[in-house]
């Protein structure tokens, strides 16, 4: 059994979301609430359930703010999905970079929300296919000039989720180089994090998810 949290203002929404998934046998909704806050205040160690729905705009605490505090709190443990009425890549960014493992577009099919949540759970990242063209590049002529082919490779393999221990094994080189590597492609690329690395990736079309 999968469960659930759903944060999201739009109350109509929010009771088809619950309907929804709840009719669905390997899944519980067992949070349902409106803002961030909420959110928040609903869970704790004791009780976080195993996938989050979160809306990108919400009052008192919007949806990358509170994806950041579950981070803070909680690690990378919870599976986050973010959700939203936009289909704007900077919105899109702006969840994933606040460390969401997925996206799904609130007008997407049911069917890519359910595929959502068992690839979270499963602990890879989601992007439906009509959100990773709205991320692609048109002009992928300059991709060279970035990265060089060692470090499209090892940034494939943490795309891939692999640990810079699995990485070092794989590529013959030491756990620190591959840290370096990682560091050196955070500033050269200047991205936040691991996070933002797979999504170049997934812009210049060096990774497809799913």
């Amino acid at each position: 059994m999968i469960t659930i949290a759903i944060a999201e203002d739009h109350k109509t929404m929010r009771a088809g979301l619950v309907g929804l998934l709840n009719r669905i046998p390997e899944f519980q909704v067992v949070i349902n609430v409106s803002n961030g806050t909420e959110l928040l205040n609903s869970i704790s160690f004791q009780n976080l359930p195993d996938v989050f729905l979160i809306d990108s705009r919400m009052p008192e605490q919007n949806g990358a703010a509170t994806i950041l505090k579950i981070r803070e709190l909680y690690g990378e443990k919870p599976k986050i999905i973010g959700l939203s009425m936009h289909k704007e890549a900077r919105i899109i960014k702006e969840i994933l970079q606040s460390g969401a493992n997925g996206y799904v577009a609130k007008s997407d099919s049911p069917d890519s929300l359910y595929n959502a949540i068992l690839e979270v759970s499963n602990s890879r990242l989601y992007v439906s296919s009509e959100i990773l063209k709205l991320l692609k590049i048109k002009d992928r002529a300059h991709r060279d000039e970035k990265l060089n082919r060692k470090e499209e490779s090892i940034l494939l393999l943490i795309c891939q989720e692999k640990t810079n221990q699995e990485i070092a094994d794989q590529m013959k080189l030491s756990r620190n180089t591959i840290n370096t590597y990682r560091t050196r492609m955070i500033e050269k690329l200047n991205v936040k994090n691991s996070i933002g690395l797979v999504l170049f990736a997934i812009r210049e079309g060096i990774f497809k998810p799913g």
